[in-house]
Parts: C-alpha cells; sequence; structure tokens
C-alpha cells in the first residue's frame, strides 16, 4: 500500500469515527440531559436530608437538655414538698 491509501484510509476512519460520535450525541442528547436534572434533583435531595438530620439532632440535644431541667425542677418541687411537711409536723 501506498502512502496515499494509507492517508486515504486514516482519513475516512477518523470521518467516520467523527460521524458515528455524532450521530451518538445527537441521539444521546436527551438522555444526557434528564441524567443531569436526576443528578441536580438527587443532590438537592441530599441537602434537604442533612438539613432534616441536623435539625433532628438539634432538637434531640434541645430535648436531653430539657429533660435535665425538668430533673432539677422535680428535684426541687420534692425538697419544698419535704420541708413543707416537716412544717407541718412542727
Amino acid at each position: 500500500m501506498t502512502l496515499d491509501h494509507w492517508t486515504e484510509l486514516i482519513t475516512v476512519g477518523i470521518a467516520v469515527a467523527g460521524g458515528v460520535y455524532a450521530a451518538l450525541m445527537v441521539i444521546l442528547k436527551p438522555f444526557i440531559n434528564d441524567l443531569k436534572r436526576v443528578a441536580l434533583s438527587m443532590s438537592e435531595t441530599t441537602r434537604k436530608i442533612e438539613r432534616l438530620i441536623d435539625s433532628q439532632n438539634s432538637m434531640h440535644e434541645e430535648l436531653i437538655a430539657s429533660k435535665g431541667e425538668h430533673q432539677v425542677i422535680n428535684q426541687r418541687i420534692d425538697n419544698i414538698e419535704e420541708y413543707v411537711s416537716e412544717l407541718k409536723q412542727k
């Protein structure tokens, strides 16, 4: 084979590959756009879930703090009740 034949063969190969690539891009363009939308939606959903988990964690911490405060208040009430009952007995 001569250099002209090799050049022609390589040129035809590049042209065919370019045509196949262009055809695939045209065919797959809607699917690629759909995949991009799905990925964006998943990203937004992930952010919402993270905010929900953070909110739940902060509420849990507040509940634990509130529980501790209630225990202190209940202890004070018990002390007052004991003091009142002692005063009644005197």
